[in-house]
């Protein structure tokens, strides 16, 4: 991994083939999978479920409904402290799982456990129900590299375009949200105790291939080939300090 690369979290190229594998089996038969589109893993804008936990926020949390300067901040903030200190941190391989097996947003949500994708894709949902524009969020899947460059392992993680125009991270494993809405770009760049390395992006519109200013289209990591052998995932609790926030 080399220093002092850009990307751009919008996404660089749409993926067509939204199809993955090996992330749910039929109930009753473990060895049968089911195909699934990633982007359903992102509920719709409406979603009933996530709609209800987001009048519980503005009844508990004073989540704000208005669109004032501001309130989308504030929204994106109280979601994701929500979402940190509502869902434990667990592996695949824990009570509820075998192998790399994702919830869905409401599974996630009523188990009150999972790992960062789980965790990652009730945070999406969560945003995008509260009105925030689906353009303003990305799912991104990549690895992270501490800094020496060695890889810390794959993960997956939010991304959230802020009201002046800045993508920021999420990070959905952490046990409490800072303060401040840490920018993207500076996760990504040298001189950090660790950094994020995005390969794909998605939300419940469309996945893109995330790339390097100097990666030409085509040059990236294959999806299918990245989910199949992507490295254990980081548990993100044990490197982020004063770098994030």
């Amino acid at each position: 991994m080399t220093a002092g690369r850009s990307f751009s979290w919008e996404g660089d190229l749409i993926i067509q083939d939204t199809r993955i594998r090996h992330k749910r089996f039929v109930i009753g038969a473990p060895k049968k999978q089911i195909s699934t589109d990633i982007r359903a893993w992102i509920s719709f804008d409406d979603d009933i479920v996530m709609k209800e936990i987001l009048k519980r926020l503005r009844d508990h949390e004073a989540l704000p409904s208005s669109k004032e300067p501001g309130d989308f901040d504030r929204r994106a903030g109280i979601i994701w402290n929500y979402v940190a200190t509502s869902i434990e941190y667990v592996h695949d391989t824990g009570e509820y799982k075998e192998g790399d097996f994702w919830f869905f947003p409401s599974e996630t949500f009523a188990l009150r456990k999972g790992d960062c994708e789980d965790s990652t894709f009730l945070l999406a949902s969560l945003l995008i129900a509260s009105g925030i524009s689906p353009f303003c969020v990305r799912v991104a899947l990549g690895e992270v590299f501490d800094g020496a460059g060695r890889s810390l392992g794959g993960h997956c993680w939010p991304v959230y375009k802020n009201e002046r125009g800045r993508w920021c991270i999420l990070e959905s494993t952490l046990d409490t949200a800072p303060a401040v809405l840490p920018e993207a770009d500076r996760l990504t760049s040298a001189g950090q105790a660790f950094r994020y390395l995005p390969y794909y992006c998605f939300n419940n519109r469309h996945l893109w291939e995330t790339l390097p200013a100097e990666t030409a289209p085509g040059e990236g990591v294959n999806i299918g080939k990245y989910l199949r052998v992507r490295k254990n995932r980081v548990d993100m609790r044990n490197h982020i300090g004063g770098e994030h926030g």
